[in-house]
């Protein structure tokens, strides 16, 4: 069986898609049979952020397609040019594309449906790409023969919003990367050092986005920080869409000295942030799958979460849950942590053990049974 994979998430996209896309691939290449080639395609002219893991074996290509890869999503889903994958790579069993939308081929086709914050929380989703995802994705749905949803709860939506039969739609969750594991204190204090860190802390990690709901948590941290003059709050990510409000409050707190906001860091960094800090808080107002909560699972940070459907799915009882949006009740649930060590070991202990039930090797198991089924719905 010959699988194209659109490679180009794994290369340019650090977090969310780009963590799904280099943790597929790692595991599909440890998964495959003899028989079977993983073809990983993505545009000329790339200026990659994340290189893709090593993947040994003969059954692993890697192809540019010698078009640029700023100009081939236009072509393809704007323009609708008639350019078909087989045209640059050659007979292919199965066309998997891993973020929304997948390029034309001939052959069954496969999409990723990663969330619809799109449709079921427009108001924290930027305008333009709101409007893109709005056209693109009913229409990739219409001429795919398998959908790969990455929880229960967008396979759900899915379903509800698209009227997608329940037979063509897959709830796969991801794994964790080997490296996300307990790091040993020598590492965690060289790293805390690094980065200016002093415990105690809470850790967020995520886009700076509203999607990610960052007010709440600043408002809770506030009563918090109120009561400790010790405690910090540790932010990693990215400025987003729509968050220049949100970058000011988090600049007032920088100012106060009671935050540290890392832009950007390296993910062999991550472990040790994630083991130092008291608790990861993770207070989104909408998520498709929830890639820091497995993480600091992972690495053994006990978790305080947004009480949402998929969030339970990742964490089960691994974690404390709070509504979304309810400041009051976020301060008191990091509050109870910083106070209680024996109930942060607690979660701690439930954490290491519900991560270990997310691999990527199980997942692409997974998707690889997707694969030969659209395949054999081919022949």
């Amino acid at each position: 069986m010959r699988i194209a994979l659109d490679s180009t998430p794994a290369l340019v996209q650090r977090a969310g898609v780009g963590r799904y896309a280099r943790g597929l691939l790692h595991g599909l290449a440890l998964s495959l049979s003899p028989d079977d080639h993983l073809i990983l395609w993505h545009g000329c002219g790339l200026q990659p952020v994340e290189h893709l893991p090593s993947l040994q074996g003969s059954t692993v290509h890697r192809v540019a397609v010698p078009i640029p890869a700023r100009v081939l999503p236009w072509l393809w889903y704007r323009a609708s040019f008639p350019l078909r994958l087989e045209q640059v790579l050659g007979p292919i069993d199965v066309n998997h594309g891993l973020d929304f939308v997948v390029a034309p081929s001939r052959a069954p086709s496969v999409v990723t449906i990663h969330d619809l914050s799109f449709l079921v929380v427009p108001q924290y989703a930027h305008p333009q790409l709101r409007a893109y995802l709005a056209s693109a994705v009913p229409r990739t749905l219409q001429r795919v023969a398998a959908v790969i949803a990455v929880s229960e709860q967008v396979r759900r939506e899915i379903a509800a919003f698209y009227s997608i039969p329940d037979d063509r739609i897959v709830a796969i969750p991801h794994g964790v990367e080997p490296r996300f594991r307990p790091p040993s204190a020598a590492a965690i204090a060289a790293t805390l050092s690094r980065h200016g860190i002093a415990p105690p802390y809470f850790l967020a990690v995520g886009t700076i986005e509203p999607r990610k709901n960052h007010q709440t948590l600043l408002a809770a941290f506030a009563a918090v920080a109120a009561v400790d003059p010790a405690v910090q709050l540790v932010v990693v990510g990215r400025p987003g869409w729509l968050c220049r409000g949100i970058v000011q409050q988090l600049q007032v707190w920088e100012r106060r000295g009671r935050l540290k906001w890392l832009h950007t860091l390296a993910d062999d960094d991550l472990p040790a942030l994630y083991a130092g800090c008291v608790a990861l808080v993770y207070p989104s107002w909408y998520e498709g799958f929830g890639f820091p909560v497995l993480e600091a699972m992972a690495c053994g940070a006990p978790v305080i979460a947004s009480d949402l459907p998929v969030l339970r799915d990742v964490a089960g009882e691994a974690a404390m849950y709070v509504p979304a949006g309810d400041a009051e009740a976020l301060g008191a649930a990091m509050q109870r942590l910083l106070t209680d060590q024996s109930l942060r070991e607690q979660l701690r202990t439930a954490g290491l053990i519900r991560a270990q039930q997310f691999t990527w090797e199980a997942s692409a198991a997974r998707h690889l049974a997707v694969y030969r089924a659209v395949a054999e719905m081919r022949r």
